[in-house]
């Protein structure tokens, strides 16, 4: 509610929202903010989009910063600050540029989704007076799209997060199911550990909707960060969209090594028919497909590849959604987010924490000179210079 009530503000207030995140603080409301409005969503007229246009800068590129900035007004850009622990090296960074850049304005333009009482940012927030909202403490930020981390930038930006959750929450229901056999979520992580520990260590997500692309990034983090913890065990996701990628991953899907299981997504209602017109009839690579629609051209496209698949001996999952909307997504992001808590124990690994990802952070900290990480340097001290390294230009 409190989401809810903060992103109903917003929307009446800004042109645009920022949300200053990586990872998990980006990842999530940036796949759904796709799913619901569309790859061209920021393209549209304010009126017909909802609310304020919404931007993921989720990366510490400067060409891309600098170039966000001087596309927006101060006086019309609010930015979500989102990092759980609070001191997230690229997201305080580019939150000290937006600083500078506001002005003035910081006060009322900046609000922070954080720990509710430690970290950086958290006093950083309180020292300057911004509103803020809690990252639930129990809750990683590749699970918590859910949590305001996701709902107050969908809020703000118009979507149906009530929806939403509704969906997620009819899903959780569905995954506590004792019986694995009809719970959803155990389904799905025991069939992936079955085909991984059969040598199929590559899990391709494969919606057929591009509204489910940023979908694909978000899958990538959640498998990967939960599951990669060991040098025996750790499946690596991989993200395509159907039907770009039948020009492109389909034939290492098809005759490649025999080391993929592919989970196809496919859309049972696609909304408002385009119809593909008769044209150059007497044309038979054109004169069949008049008459249909592109929905069932790419519904068409899903299937025969799936089809081809099993045929070649490859196998497959398919998850279908009724559409794509609020509830749907919902359900989707649960489903996989449960499945991944299930698979943890399954692989022996905790689905919850991320070690490796720690030591990186360190060593870039020492880099840059933070006090106490002084001895983090040395991981590159005295090493040979990089022989795979090559210099261009």
């Amino acid at each position: 509610e409190a989401s809810r009530s903060l992103g109903a503000r917003i929307r009446e207030r800004f042109e645009d929202v920022v949300i200053l995140g990586i990872g998990g603080s980006s990842l999530g409301a940036k796949a759904v903010a796709s799913a619901l409005g569309g790859g061209l969503r920021n393209l549209l007229p304010k009126e017909r989009r909802g609310g304020p246009r919404l931007f993921f800068p989720d990366n510490s590129d400067p060409a891309t910063f600098r170039e966000l900035l001087s596309l927006l007004s101060p006086d019309e850009t609010c930015f979500l600050a989102i990092t759980k622990s609070g001191g997230t090296a690229e997201t305080l960074s580019q939150l000290a540029i937006a600083q500078a850049w506001l002005g003035e304005r910081t006060r009322e333009q900046v609000i922070a989704i954080t720990d509710p009482e430690k970290g950086s940012l958290r006093k950083i927030a309180e020292a300057e007076g911004w509103e803020s909202l809690p990252v639930p403490p129990p809750v990683g930020g590749r699970f918590s799209v859910l949590t305001a981390v996701g709902l107050l930038p969908l809020a703000a930006a118009g979507f149906d997060v009530a929806a939403l959750c509704e969906g997620a929450d009819e899903m959780r229901k569905r995954c506590e199911e004792p019986d694995p056999r009809k719970n959803p979520a155990a389904l799905l992580a025991a069939a992936l550990y079955a085909y991984d520990r059969r040598g199929k260590k590559i899990h391709v997500l494969f919606p057929y909707a591009d509204a489910l692309r940023d979908l694909g990034a978000w899958y990538v983090q959640l498998w990967a960060e939960s599951l990669g913890k060991t040098e025996e065990v750790g499946p690596t996701p991989l993200a395509a969209v159907g039907a770009t990628d039948q020009h492109s991953l389909l034939q290492l899907l098809m005759e490649g090594p025999k080391d993929k299981v592919v989970a196809f997504v496919t859309v049972e209602d696609r909304g408002e028919k385009l119809g593909i017109p008769t044209w150059h009839a007497e044309d038979p690579a054109l004169g069949y497909l008049a008459g249909k629609t592109l929905g069932e051209l790419i519904d068409a496209e899903a299937a025969g590849t799936q089809a081809a698949l099993e045929a070649a001996g490859r196998p497959t999952l398919n998850l279908r959604l009724p559409r794509i909307d609020a509830r749907s997504v919902g359900e989707l992001l649960f489903l996989w987010e449960a499945a991944t808590a299930i698979a943890g124990p399954l692989f022996g690994v905790d689905p919850f924490d991320q070690p490796g990802v720690e030591a990186s952070k360190k060593i870039t900290q020492g880099l840059l000179g933070r006090p106490g990480f002084e001895a983090h340097r040395t991981a590159l001290e005295g090493r040979a210079p990089d022989d795979s390294a090559w210099i261009l230009g």
